[in-house]
């Protein structure tokens, strides 16, 4: 089971915080996880590499001043988590919609939760969905072909992949949808063609974008460079799986992630 769902967080006084907050979303998150099943977050934690789980950070309107993010009392803000395995994504299901908290905290500052979505009518990042549903849609069906050649997919938070033991914040076809078939092919229990990767670097372009670049600070007072924004991609290649296939992995993407931590 894939599942995405998005918290609404009401903050109960105005307060400056860290700028970026997606490592306190995914320590509450493992903490979440934890309560619903005792050792499960610490079992995620523990992954080596990729993990079956994301969180982003604090999402709404913040107004940033110098490194720190300033929010407002009475304000609505969110976070959204996704599951990739059964067991995870059964876990936040329960953890958040079946049983939602009454409260979420983030570094040293506490949120009212005031409501859990997982319905794309509702809010377009949450949702749920199944590997083998994804691949039925895009590899056992027809579609429109002209349609089928192009991707556009947001990049919502600052992305950057590790190539040839370098940090590259440009997401290039192959670092991108290579990057996508090796999660599908660890999480998923249908394993797709690994060579996607080449095809991507091959035959797969980028059409138009707009991208800025953000830096991030690590826990270890390092930085990483993040690009965040929108590219379309687009391929001539005719081959019917192999387009399948390149729409599928942009389907998975809003679950999965793409790119280094």
């Amino acid at each position: 089971m894939l599942v995405s769902i998005v918290l609404q967080l009401a903050a109960k006084q105005s307060a400056t915080l860290p700028l970026h907050l997606g490592r306190a979303n995914y320590a509450e998150t493992l903490a979440c996880l934890s309560r619903v099943k005792p050792g499960l977050g610490d079992e995620v934690h523990a992954c080596a590499g990729m993990k079956p789980l994301t969180c982003s950070g604090l999402i709404g309107e913040i107004e940033r001043e110098q490194g720190s993010a300033r929010i407002q009392a009475g304000a609505i803000y969110t976070v959204r988590m996704t599951g990739l395995t059964e067991q995870v994504s059964a876990a936040l299901v329960q953890g958040l919609l079946t049983a939602p908290p009454t409260h979420w905290r983030l570094g040293h500052h506490q949120f009212e939760v005031v409501g859990a979505v997982c319905d794309p009518s509702r809010e377009p990042w949450s949702g749920h969905d199944t590997y083998q549903r994804l691949a039925e849609a895009h590899l056992l069906t027809s579609a429109d072909g002209h349609q089928r050649h192009k991707v556009a997919l947001n990049f919502q938070s600052p992305t950057a992949f590790r190539s040839k033991e370098m940090q590259m914040p440009l997401p290039l076809p192959g670092l991108v949808f290579g990057n996508l078939i090796d999660r599908w092919n660890l999480f998923s229990p249908l394993t797709l063609n690994a060579e996607m990767r080449g095809f991507a670097e091959a035959v797969i372009e980028v059409g138009r974008f707009n991208l800025h670049s953000v830096l991030i600070e690590q826990k270890n007072k390092a930085f990483r460079v993040g690009a965040v924004g929108d590219v379309t991609y687009t391929t001539a290649y005719a081959d019917r799986y192999w387009l399948g296939l390149f729409q599928l992995l942009a389907d998975f993407a809003l679950y999965s992630g793409v790119g280094v931590q």
